[in-house]
C-alpha cells in the first residue's frame, strides 16, 4: 500500500515549478550534446508532454481549495478526466484531508461522474481512458529506448 503525505501549498507550488522545468529538460534531452540541432521525435514529445501534463494537473488540483466541494470535484474531473475513485482518494490524501472529509468528497465524486451514453453495454466502464500500470510501464520503456537511441 502506498501512503501519501500532505503537500503544503508552498510545496505544491515548488513541485509544479520543478515539474515544468523537468518537462522542459526532457523535451530538450534528445538534442543535448549533439552538434546538430534537431527536433525530438514526435512520439517522444507526445509521451513527455502527456505524462508531465498529467503531473502538472494533479499538482494544480492539490493546490486548489477543497471548498466548495462541488467546485473541487468538478475541477478534478475536468482537469484529470479520471473516473477512478482510488486516484481521487490519493489526491485527497495529498491535500491532507481527513478521512471524514474524504468520505463525503468521494461520494460527491461518484455522483458527479458523467454517465455512459445510453445503449452502452451497461458495464461499469467509464468514458475516460485510464491507462493500466502495464500500459504505463510500456510507455516508460518506449521512452527509455528513445532516449538511448539518441545518446
Amino acid at each position: 500500500m502506498i501512503f501519501f503525505f500532505p503537500i503544503s501549498m508552498v510545496g505544491a507550488e515548488q513541485l509544479l515549478l520543478d515539474t515544468h522545468s523537468l518537462k522542459t529538460v526532457l523535451l530538450d534531452l534528445p538534442s543535448i550534446g549533439s552538434q546538430v540541432v534537431r527536433k525530438a521525435p514526435a512520439s517522444y514529445t507526445k509521451i513527455v508532454v502527456k505524462g508531465m501534463t498529467r503531473a502538472e494537473m494533479i499538482l494544480k488540483v492539490v493546490m486548489a481549495p477543497h471548498e466548495p466541494s462541488v467546485v473541487f470535484v468538478d475541477n478534478y474531473i475536468k482537469l484529470l478526466a479520471d473516473g477512478n475513485p482510488e486516484t481521487f482518494q490519493k489526491t485527497l490524501d495529498m491535500k491532507g484531508l481527513k478521512r471524514s472529509e474524504q468520505s463525503s468528497m468521494l461520494e460527491l465524486f461518484r455522483q458527479r461522474l458523467p454517465t455512459p451514453p445510453s445503449g452502452a453495454d451497461g458495464g461499469p466502464s467509464l468514458s475516460f481512458s485510464t491507462p493500466t500500470p502495464e500500459q504505463e510501464n510500456s510507455r516508460i520503456r518506449k521512452l527509455e529506448k528513445l532516449i538511448k537511441k539518441r545518446l
